[in-house]
């Protein structure tokens, strides 16, 4: 075992062993399962190492950071991609706007919602920029190409996509995080579409 600018580095890890991505899976849920936890401010790397039964050197072979780890884990189970993918593109814009806030965010996916409340417990400015970078701009994404088809009709600026953009995930969070009545989610999202989010494709605001 050799050390280099404080990392531990094995004798096969220093020679250039290949990867095996088959750790990757394991060490990502052990994170996900301490960020829950214990919160993002106690979560060491080391704590993963143990859990992940790796050493140190291999978790950071492939993460540079305890911020990049956690980034990384919290893509594992990002419901973005399944959701697109779930996504009934026959609906009219209504509908559309409503399934894709109930497949981010009323699927039970109690892991998922821990490791998220944890990172916004963090308050640490960098990884919000990450999270933010790594997720609201895929979100941002969906929601621009839903909208995209009633630009013209609609008149809507960049602006407008925006808002609409902000307003699901912004009230759907602060309602889980804070209020913590998620039984009525589905309900909830239908409210913000009908009274927030339309009302801003129809110019009714």
């Amino acid at each position: 075992m050799s050390h280099e600018n404080g990392k531990e580095y094995s004798t096969e890890e220093k020679r250039g062993r290949p990867l095996d991505l088959s750790r990757n899976k394991v060490i990502l849920e052990e994170t996900l399962k301490l960020l829950a936890e214990k919160g993002y401010d106690l979560l060491t790397i080391e704590a993963v190492a143990n859990q992940s039964k790796v050493g140190k050197g291999t978790i950071y072979r492939r993460w540079s950071s305890k911020m990049e780890l956690v980034i990384d884990a919290t893509r594992l189970i990002n419901p973005i991609e399944v959701s697109i993918n779930k996504l009934n593109r026959n609906q009219d814009l209504r509908g559309q706007l409503i399934d894709l806030l109930n497949l981010l965010f009323t699927q039970d996916n109690k892991k998922y919602q821990k490791a998220i409340n944890a990172i916004c417990n963090a308050l640490n400015e960098q990884l919000d920029q990450g999270m933010r970078d790594a997720f609201y701009w895929s979100y941002r994404n969906v929601i621009t190409s839903i909208l995209q088809p009633y630009v013209k009709e609609y008149q809507l600026t960049d602006d407008d996509i925006e808002l609409i953009a902000d307003i699901g995930p912004a009230l759907v969070m602060y309602n889980n995080i804070y209020v913590r009545n998620q039984s009525n989610n589905v309900q909830y999202i239908e409210r913000i579409v009908d009274k927030l989010m339309m009302p801003i494709v129809l110019k009714q605001v």
